[in-house]
């Protein structure tokens, strides 16, 4: 269980970190702060993933593991491709988007946390 705590913990710092970044990257004037932005969205997303398959070992509903697998890596994808998508006025829907999805998935690792803590036996006290 330890395993999925530090992932959890991973993906709340990561996540933090993620929306902070993408606040000032967004207006397109920190553009080079993409590849950090990319690197820990990376993190963020081997953490959610790697949450997720030890939610699976502690047999959490089958149905939220496979919703995180695929959300982690739908959003890596979506990150990549979002600037080939609606690039001229419509484009902040596809920033919006990406956030969505990016707080989505600390949602999701906070749901698999939960169910996790709420499955492991109860400590022993003398």
């Amino acid at each position: 269980m330890k395993t999925g705590s530090i992932a959890q913990m991973v993906v709340r710092i990561a996540g933090l970190i993620q929306l902070v970044l993408g606040i000032i990257v967004w207006p397109g004037k920190a553009d080079f702060l993409i590849p950090v932005h990319i690197l820990i969205g990376s993190i963020l997303v081997v953490a959610l993933l790697v949450l997720a398959y030890q939610a699976s070992r502690a047999r959490i509903s089958t149905g939220l593991v496979i919703l995180t697998v695929v959300w982690a890596l739908v959003l890596p994808v979506w990150g990549l491709v979002q600037a080939n998508i609606l690039p001229d006025a419509g484009h902040w829907i596809i920033q919006v988007v990406h956030l969505l999805l990016g707080i989505g998935a600390i949602g999701l690792a906070e749901m698999l946390g939960v169910q996790m803590r709420r499955k492991s036996p109860a400590p022993v006290q003398n």
